[in-house]
C-alpha cells in the first residue's frame, strides 16, 4: 500500500516535469524570458518507519485446585484408667495370761482346843490368794492397704488434615510484540519557482 502511494507522486512529478518543459518551450516561444518565467516544482511525500506495539495475547487468569493434604499421626489412647485395689488386713490378737488377786490377805479368829481340852482362841493371819486369768489383747488393729494399678495405654494411628483444599490463582500477563509500519511524515507539495536561465 505504501509503495503504490510512493510511486504515484513520482509519476505525477514526471508528468509535471514534461508539462513544464513543454510550457517552458511555449513560454519561450511566446516571449517568456528571464525573471518573467516560473517553473512548477513538485516535491514528493516523505515516508518514515515507526515501531508500534500490539497485543498478541491478552492477560489471563488460571485457577488450579490444590487438594487437601493429610498426614498419619500416632497418639497414645487410654484403654483402662488407673485404679486402686484395697487389701484388708484383719486385726491381730494374742492371748496373755496374767496373775490376778482372788482374795486379799487378812486375819481371822480361830477357836481351837489345846492338848488339855481347853478352848483357845487366837488371831490367824491369812495370806492373799492369787490366781491366773487368760485374755486376748489386740496386737495390731485392722487396716486397709491400697494397691495402685496404673492406667493402660495403647497406640492408635489416625489421619489428620494438614492443609484444606484450596484454589490457587495464577495470573498470566499479556504478551506483546513490536512491528514496523510506514507512516507519512510530510505530504508532497507543488509550488511555482522563478525560472533560472
Amino acid at each position: 500500500m505504501v509503495r503504490s502511494l510512493t510511486s504515484r507522486p513520482l509519476l505525477a512529478a514526471s508528468a509535471f516535469t514534461i508539462l513544464l518543459m513543454l510550457g517552458a518551450g511555449t513560454a519561450q516561444a511566446g516571449g517568456c524570458h528571464g525573471s518573467a518565467c516560473y517553473n512548477l516544482v513538485t516535491t514528493p511525500p516523505v515516508y518514515g518507519t515507526v515501531d508500534e506495539t500490539y497485543q498478541l495475547r491478552p492477560a489471563q487468569v488460571q485457577r488450579h485446585v490444590v487438594p487437601a493434604e493429610y498426614e498419619t499421626v500416632t497418639e497414645n489412647v487410654m484403654i483402662a484408667p488407673a485404679r486402686q485395689i484395697p487389701h484388708h488386713r484383719a486385726a491381730v490378737y494374742e492371748t496373755v495370761t496374767e496373775k490376778v488377786l482372788i482374795a486379799p490377805a487378812g486375819r481371822r479368829w480361830e477357836v481351837t482346843r489345846d492338848a488339855w481340852g481347853n478352848t483357845v482362841g487366837c488371831w490367824v493371819d491369812v495370806p492373799a490368794r492369787y490366781g491366773y486369768r487368760s485374755r486376748q489383747v489386740e496386737v495390731s488393729p485392722a487396716s486397709v492397704d491400697y494397691e495402685t494399678i496404673p492406667a493402660v495405654y495403647t497406640q492408635r494411628q489416625r489421619k489428620v488434615m494438614v492443609s484444606p483444599t484450596r484454589v490457587v490463582r495464577q495470573e498470566i500477563p499479556a504478551v506483546y510484540a513490536t512491528r514496523q509500519r510506514q507512516v507519512l511524515v510530510s505530504p508532497g507539495s507543488q509550488y511555482w519557482s522563478r525560472a533560472r536561465y
